[in-house]
């Protein structure tokens, strides 16, 4: 409404045309407001808490039209403002964004790789590519404001690509997740294991999925990885000092991102798929149907086209990128190679694919042919009798260490109950060891919030008495106020 009436009309013709002679002002506070509704809807951090609630809860394809889709909404939103409505803005939007970006890209990747919950995991993962997206987003405005169109629609084509190629891995992983829930009926990684043996053609999906999710290549989330790195990497010199600080630091961002990412993604194929099962229910779950392995292959082939083919988009991404006046024709190049408009720079993601496979297809044959024969024999076991499942890494073993290295940022909560027999309290009946990991935004931020609203409505029902007096008192105490505003005015 505050555009509308400073525009002049609701039509997005008239605020194109009406926003350069704006006040600073008023496309300042426009922007902001929308980034922090746009921002709610994609899950950014601080505004995700209910992203994992409802990802987690959801049946998973929902799970995964809402993160592969809905989400999407938010993005496409800060780029109609930002890029469409108001032709770039100021340098200040961007560097907001680009905070909000990192900081759901770290704070998204962390919370995933310590979670035991699978689809929990894969929400999170959710805000952590979202954080990804909009750093290219406000990587494009800041390169632009700064007289780089050539890099700046780079970095938009590396964002935009980046929301097509989560779509397709997250909806696949979603519906890995959802083929795991239906055959052993839980999510939880540390009761799964042995899945590998029990449900082959989910596991190989699955991993296909989390290469992308992953950015290793031949995944398909690598190479919009990639695309962002190299426009981070080629600013100008003469850009500014604020811009020569940012882009060492969003690099550093999207590595230490890529990395836990892998870990996180590690923890969840080694201990939901393979080893031994931890559970009944993991031991005694079978493939699932055709019909939901058809669904997942179809997400698996639009991620391998993604993967090999990027630049079956670069049409639609020259073309955005033409509108918005961050650059033309950001992509080029055949299925072999991907050439970066005012980058030297080019990348052959079909050779890349082909080397990986070809590379475990001879290493496989090598072992075969000068390996020796395998036999079965009983390994040593150190004297301790045969391997069981609880000697097994569990997922929440697997992520102690990055546990404890960022303790700081998830501020984990533990609690050991010591019990006492009757007889003396220097013996030891039973000890329980108790350790969460909460989303430490939402305790320390929203539940306060949640309480103190709490509060004030159980106090305003003490208006609500049922006495029809007081109801037209209210109506006429309002009547008059508006009356003697209305006189002031």
């Amino acid at each position: 409404m505050w555009l509308a009436a400073a525009s002049g009309g609701e039509s997005f013709a008239v605020i194109r045309a009406a926003a350069p002679g704006l006040s600073p002002a008023v496309s300042g506070g426009v922007f902001l407001l929308c980034l922090i509704g746009f921002a709610s809807k994609a899950g950014a951090v601080p505004l995700h808490p209910w992203l994992p609630r409802a990802h987690a809860e959801a049946p998973s394809h929902v799970s995964a039209l809402m993160s592969a889709a809905m989400v999407k909404l938010g993005v496409y939103g800060i780029v109609r403002v930002g890029f469409d409505l108001f032709g770039g803005g100021s340098r200040w939007w961007w560097l907001l964004l680009a905070a909000i970006g990192a900081v759901s890209a770290l704070y998204g990747i962390l919370q995933a790789v310590v979670a035991t919950d699978l689809k929990r995991l894969l929400a999170f993962s959710t805000s952590e590519n979202i954080g990804l997206i909009l750093l290219g987003l406000a990587a494009a405005g800041l390169w632009a404001d700064a007289g780089q169109p050539g890099v700046a629609g780079v970095a938009l084509a590396a964002a935009l690509l980046h929301a097509v190629n989560h779509a397709g891995f997250k909806t696949l992983l979603f519906c890995g997740a959802g083929s795991v829930l239906h055959a052993t009926g839980t999510r939880d990684l540390d009761a799964l294991g042995g899945l590998s043996r029990r449900m082959p053609a989910t596991t190989v999906l699955f991993t296909v999925g989390a290469l992308g999710a992953a950015a290793l290549p031949p995944g398909n989330g690598f190479i919009s990885e990639w695309l962002l790195l190299q426009a981070l990497l080629h600013q100008a010199p003469a850009a500014g000092t604020v811009l020569t600080i940012a882009a060492p630091a969003a690099v550093a961002v999207v590595a230490l991102t890529a990395g836990v990412g892998v870990a996180a993604y590690v923890k969840a194929l080694g201990t939901g798929f393979l080893a031994r099962p931890r559970s009944t229910a993991a031991a005694r779950a079978v493939e699932s149907p055709p019909s939901m392995l058809a669904g997942m292959g179809l997400a698996a082939a639009a991620c391998a086209g993604l993967a090999v083919a990027p630049t079956v988009a670069a049409p639609a991404l020259d073309r955005i990128a033409a509108e918005l006046n961050t650059g033309a024709a950001p992509l080029s190049g055949s299925g072999m190679d991907v050439r970066l408009a005012g980058i030297t720079s080019t990348i052959a993601p079909l050779w890349i694919a082909v080397g990986v496979v070809g590379l475990a297809v001879g290493f496989a044959a090598a072992g075969r042919a000068f390996g020796r024969a395998r036999r079965r024999a009983v390994a040593w076991d150190c004297g301790d009798g045969p391997l069981t499942p609880r000697m097994e890494y569990t997922a929440t073993s697997f992520a102690e260490p990055l546990q404890r290295v960022f303790d700081d940022v998830l501020a984990p909560e533990q609690d050991v109950d010591v019990t006492h027999p009757a007889e003396s309290a220097y013996l030891v009946r039973a000890v329980q060891y108790r350790r969460r990991l909460p989303d430490r935004i939402e305790a320390r931020l929203y539940r306060p919030l949640i309480t103190a609203v709490d509060t004030v409505g159980r106090a305003a029902r003490a208006l609500a008495s049922g006495s029809v007096h007081r109801y037209l008192a209210y109506m006429l105490t309002a009547l008059v106020a508006v009356l003697v505003a209305g006189v002031i005015r």
